[in-house]
């Protein structure tokens, strides 16, 4: 296997970790050694500019590279999204674990994270070829509201983020979802509705009245894709064992129900998969929904006979397993049996009272 890392992946680690040490699949003496390992080398990682941490890194040498894992002493730039998502992880430990707190904090204060931050909208960056630093709004729908609760933790303001404007209901399959309103064509950047952004703010915030009543329509379209269709639907983004490699397979994006497309708005529909983890994370945020209970009783079996954990999914078309193994599908589906553990209670919950 290719030794990358996404950012991303380093927040699932640590809830994973997190969730491992709770079920006492690991011992302390062993969290430890891993956390402390982690930690060090996320300290003494070279950082975009010197100030944020490049989207992608070689998990072996800690180098920045590019998505094709060729080594970049520039890097290729800084995602919000995935800053956002690992603060939110970083909050966790501190306060699940407060003896790591101090050095979490000062992790996250060597980094200029203010320079992702702009009048409450998120920011990333991209290296243009000529060396530049381009700032670019990052987030939409979903994914932008979750990664700017990471960022208001730890007090900075992403006021504008947090709001679900400009929305727009599309009906899909029968059902009116939530969708953000600013397209790939207006705006180069993908309005994709996938179901791993509200799992994660399920799973770790607990929805308000609003994301309870999208993130019910956005598993509502996708029974009613099945009930159209006969075809099991469980949809999110995830990496793929051909090319291209990575894929978003949607309930919406850009003008299209249920496309499926790459970063760049590439189409793949016949590559459309059943996600294991999205099925994990319907099924355990509604386990008395019998569609949730297919979904679930799909997936439960795709598992490494070698014991490297679940593969990534079903591809729809073929019905053959997508056979990658990934820290991002086993991350979360640890971290959503750990939230079941704690008796469907958010995960942020028992943080705070941890806190207290």
């Amino acid at each position: 296997p290719i030794p990358i890392g996404h950012l991303l992946d380093h927040g699932n680690f640590l809830m994973a970790l997190n969730a491992a040490r709770w079920f006492g699949l690991i011992e302390q003496s062993e969290f430890d050694n891993q956390l402390n390992q982690f930690l060090t080398s996320l300290g003494e990682m070279p950082l975009v500019d010197g100030a944020l941490p490049n989207k992608v890194y070689n998990s072996a040498t800690g180098e920045m590279v590019d998505y094709s894992n060729e080594p970049t002493e520039e890097g290729i730039g800084w995602s919000a999204l995935d800053i956002g998502r690992l603060l939110t992880a970083f909050h966790i430990i501190r306060t699940c674990h407060p003896q790591y707190a101090d050095w979490l904090e000062g992790i996250v204060a060597s980094w200029q994270v203010a320079r992702s931050v702009e009048d409450g909208q998120l920011y990333g960056a991209v290296i243009e070829d000529d060396g530049q630093i381009l700032r670019v709004q990052e987030g939409r729908l979903g994914y932008e509201e979750y990664a700017a609760r990471g960022y208001e933790i730890w007090g900075f303001d992403a006021a504008t983020a947090l709001e679900l404007e400009p929305m727009e209901l599309v009906e899909v399959s029968g059902v009116a979802i939530p969708v953000d309103e600013r397209d790939f064509d207006a705006t180069n950047a993908n309005n994709y509705v996938v179901s791993e952004s509200y799992i994660l703010e399920a799973i770790e915030f607990g929805w308000d009245s609003d994301l309870s009543k999208h993130g019910e329509a956005v598993l509502a379209a996708q029974k009613g894709r099945y009930d159209e269709t006969g075809l099991l639907t469980a949809v999110s983004e995830d990496n793929i064992d051909q090319a291209p490699h990575f894929l978003y397979s949607t309930l919406y994006a850009n003008g299209t129900p249920w496309a499926v497309i790459t970063e760049e708005n590439d189409p793949y529909p016949d590559l459309r998969t059943v996600s294991t983890k999205a099925a994990f994370g319907w099924f355990y945020l509604f386990p008395k929904q019998p569609y949730t209970l297919k979904l679930i009783n799909a997936v439960k079996d795709l598992q490494d006979p070698d014991g490297g954990g679940f593969y990534a999914g079903i591809y729809e078309e073929s019905e053959e397993m997508n056979t990658i193994l990934t820290g991002n599908t086993n991350g979360l589906i640890l971290e959503i049996l750990y939230f079941k553990a704690l008796g469907n209670t958010p995960i942020l919950e028992i943080a705070a009272t941890a806190e207290k």
